[in-house]
């Protein structure tokens, strides 16, 4: 279903060879996956990655670039972040690029945020003018405050809604301490896929206050998918993309559980 992804993060163990790479692919093929999101490992290039995910007919929907990789500060470093760009969304055929979170560094006030924003809008830029769309993926620290104002709101509110857009995580969201289906409608107009995973609390065995909580399946925990896929629709959310971080049993049985019962919600709540 071309509604669905999955983020490779989620398979990470089970790619640290090419012969690794070529089994996992064809298990998550027999799952019914065709896109994902994934960074080419060390041992192939963008452009062999693209050939064999279309042995398994499958296809990249984006190319990662960190903005260290394509930050520019004059013409020289211009026409070298923008010939990386060019190569990998032509390995990969896509027209997306993914980038990397806040780096440690900016995180600690807001003007750190404000320097970050500025850097997403260079980069969003110079995207936009090669054909292409910018996107962040936040987590849940970005909602640190600042004041009378968050992290999240400073990247949303200072960078260029033409060019710079984001990849929210229903799970991350939750874990902000706000309510998905609500806060999703932050983004409208800013994003077209989101990743999911469900947001499950394990059984006490601390103090009250250190409640634990786990990664688990989409439909497996305690988020409010009927909610969610209602705002989904709402903001125009083109694609559900599986990122499971940790899985406490087998991944692969993991995102086929998350991959049926996106299946089953999707034409559910249609």
């Amino acid at each position: 279903m071309d509604k669905i992804g999955l983020q490779m993060y989620t398979v990470r163990d089970h790619m640290k060879t090419l012969d690794d790479l070529k089994v996992t692919l064809g298990k998550l093929r027999d799952i019914g996956l065709t896109n994902i999101q994934t960074t080419a490992p060390g041992y192939i290039t963008p452009e062999d990655y693209a050939k064999l995910l279309a042995v398994y007919g499958m296809k990249a929907d984006s190319a990662y670039l960190g903005t260290g990789e394509i930050n520019f500060d004059d013409s020289a470093s211009i026409d070298a972040a923008a010939e990386k760009i060019k190569r990998q969304i032509n390995a990969y055929r896509c027209s997306v690029v993914r980038t990397n979170s806040i780096p440690q560094e900016l995180r600690a006030d807001a003007d750190g945020y404000k320097k970050y924003a500025e850097i997403l809008n260079r980069e969003g830029k110079m995207c936009r003018e090669l054909g292409c769309k910018y996107i962040y993926h936040f987590h849940a620290f970005e909602f640190v405050t600042f004041g009378y104002t968050r992290g999240i709101d400073i990247l949303l509110n200072d960078t260029d809604p033409t060019c710079v857009f984001f990849q929210p995580d229903v799970f991350w969201l939750t874990n902000a301490g706000t309510e998905p289906s609500v806060s999703l409608k932050m983004f409208a107009g800013r994003c077209f896929w989101i990743h999911v995973k469900d947001y499950a609390i394990k059984q006490l065995t601390g103090v009250v206050e250190n409640v634990p909580f786990r990664f688990a399946s989409v439909g497996e925990g305690n988020l409010n998918w009927q909610g969610i896929f209602k705002t989904a629709k709402e903001i125009g959310i083109e694609r559900f993309v599986i990122e499971q971080d940790s899985c406490t049993g087998d991944v692969f049985e993991a995102v086929k559980t998350s991959f049926d019962n996106l299946c089953r919600f999707i034409e559910l709540y249609k």
